[in-house]
């Protein structure tokens, strides 16, 4: 398929997506106070970028261009929630033809900064990662792209 009917396509749906009433804006995560820049450096390794600082600094939110949809990185005082199973039911999922490759990216990152890491997983092409001391109750989700097939 050629790049210009893709993009011709890509604009389509964006004028598509721009006509839905309501349309999805944005989800919050709540990360524990202090590390919002290293949550922004870590999404960064995933394609986001700051897209929005509101005045107060005390929150950010990240996208990944071209989608219309952001993930606002708020920090909290919050009791972080330890137990995995827990965490495992709030998640926010990517897609890519590597999931491990990219959670293993995120692990070496973390490694790097001394940030506790964990991960795990559903199935093969179903992986997750958690910084156990920043993620307050979620977990990030890496499936591989088969799974919208």
């Amino acid at each position: 398929q050629s790049l210009c009917k893709r993009k011709v396509r890509s604009s389509n749906l964006l004028e598509s997506t721009m006509k839905l009433d309501p349309r999805l804006h944005h989800y919050c995560q709540n990360i524990t106070r202090g590390y919002l820049n290293d949550v922004v450096e870590m999404y960064s390794l995933l394609g986001l970028k700051v897209v929005y600082i509101p005045e107060n600094k005390d929150w950010i939110m990240v996208a990944q261009e071209p989608l219309q949809f952001a993930i606002q990185i708020t920090q909290v005082e919050d009791t972080l929630i330890s137990d995995v199973e827990l965490k495992k039911r709030a998640h926010i999922a990517f897609l890519s033809d590597n999931p491990q490759a990219v959670i293993d990216k995120v692990e070496a990152w973390a490694k790097g900064k001394s940030i506790k890491f964990r991960q795990g997983g559903w199935s093969d092409i179903e992986r997750y990662f958690d910084l156990p001391d920043i993620f307050t109750n979620f977990v990030v989700e890496v499936m591989h792209t088969s799974i919208e097939k």
